[in-house]
């Protein structure tokens, strides 16, 4: 049989997003600083570069780690078994067949009123006769 595959540390999996908001941030950070300074006049705005910067990096990394996390798959250990870790298809299928098989039943309990009894069911008139008396 293969070798399992090594997985990736916990270090090496979020050097990279860290690394891509940090470069994101920088780059907000340096664009709202110029373009709050207002000209070649006016000092720099360090302060709203530092906020920029600080946004950029919290958001950038908020959606870089959920798209990470949407797109990893379950091991395939959690879709077996019994209990708590059963297939959702089969529990679909299960609810699918216990709802026809009522139905198949209330058909038949229908069918074997109509055959066997000829009382009219709550609600409904007797059927007349030609004269137009109650049968």
């Amino acid at each position: 049989m293969g070798q399992p595959s090594k997985k990736k540390g916990f270090t090496a999996s979020i050097k990279a997003p860290l690394i891509f908001s940090a470069v994101l941030g920088l780059v907000g950070g340096a664009i709202a600083t110029f373009a709050t300074t207002g000209g070649t006049d006016k000092p720099l705005r360090i302060d709203i570069g530092l906020i920029a910067f600080g946004v950029f990096f919290m958001v950038s990394l908020v959606v870089v780690a959920m798209l990470q996390l949407a797109s990893k798959d379950n091991p395939n250990h959690l879709s077996e078994g019994s209990g708590i870790n059963r297939s959702s298809a089969e529990l679909h299928r299960a609810a699918i067949a216990k709802q026809r098989q009522k139905l198949r039943e209330e058909r038949e309990a229908e069918q074997r009123r109509a055959q066997g009894d000829s009382e009219p069911t709550y609600g409904q008139r007797r059927p007349h006769d030609q004269d137009g008396a109650a049968q």
